[in-house]
């Protein structure tokens, strides 16, 4: 039996953003699976800032080159970003890629968007309503573009609790931990394995010298609120919509509200 073959399609979640590994290991939650595998060759072409745009012109020619038995694609999490976006543009250009990836020979595992929601605090407010409507709304035009695809099989993370615990993101909470990398390895292990990939090995554990809190603020001080502000510039023009509406809804409610005298207010006697 020839060595399994696998390659990462997608942006800095694949790449490995938010994950810690000793040295021998490759970052990325698509590394970690690909080892449970035993793959013999792992190959990641995901890219910080990709788009699905991205995958079809720039990654897509290169996977089809590795000519690999399992392809892995999660993106999407900068498209919402952007105020072009578009959820049936990213479905349809992911639906390509799955075309040509299945007619190569491989197995595509499609990984759908968490829930934003779920993972920013608190919600994450006006941020967190628009990041989850647009993430909602890729997730449904992918599983009605690519769920039916022959050698497509779909994984929406949105089915497992774990993969919305605090533990498993990253300070910046746009990107899994290094425990969430390992989470969502596990859980793409599990779900493959009724599909003809079994696993023969453990995802590779989180290093005892993790970085601690003081590294971790460091970060997001450095990287993390320097990304956000590149990738988020296009949605403030949404979000400034989106509180206007809010308020404009809340007050319309009280408006209609009707005004309930206190029972317990007693009448005053006249003098």
């Amino acid at each position: 039996m020839k060595p399994l073959r696998v390659v990462g399609l997608g942006d800095s979640v694949t790449a490995g953003v938010g994950d810690v590994v000793a040295h021998t290991y490759s970052p990325g939650w698509a590394a970690h699976l690909a080892v449970a595998l035993g793959a013999g060759e792992y190959l990641c072409l995901a890219q910080t800032g990709a788009r699905m745009r991205d995958v079809v012109s720039e990654q897509l020619p290169d996977a089809l080159a590795f000519k690999p038995d399992l392809a892995t694609l999660l993106i999407g999490g900068n498209d919402v970003l952007r105020s072009d976006f578009d959820a049936d543009r990213v479905a349809s250009n992911a639906r390509d890629a799955c075309i040509e990836l299945a007619a190569a020979g491989a197995i595509v595992l499609v990984v759908l968007l968490h829930d934003p929601v779920r993972v920013l605090p608190r919600g994450g407010s006006a941020f967190g309503r628009v990041l989850g409507a647009r993430a909602a709304a890729v997730n449904a035009a992918l599983m009605v573009a690519v769920g039916g695809l022959p050698g497509v099989i779909v994984l929406d993370p949105r089915d497992f609790d774990v993969a919305h615990h605090r533990s498993t993101w990253h300070i910046d909470r746009m990107h899994p931990s290094a425990q969430g990398h390992r989470v969502l390895a596990s859980i793409a292990a599990e779900w493959l394995a009724p599909r003809g990939f079994a696993s023969v090995a453990s995802v590779p554990p989180i290093p005892e010298q993790c970085p601690g809190p003081v590294l971790v603020a460091v970060w997001l001080v450095a990287n993390g609120i320097p990304w956000f502000v590149r990738r988020s510039t296009d949605l403030l023009p949404e979000l400034v919509g989106v509180i206007i509406s809010d308020v404009r809804a809340e007050r319309a409610r009280a408006a209609r509200e009707p005004i309930i005298d206190d029972p317990t207010e007693q009448p005053v006697a006249a003098a």
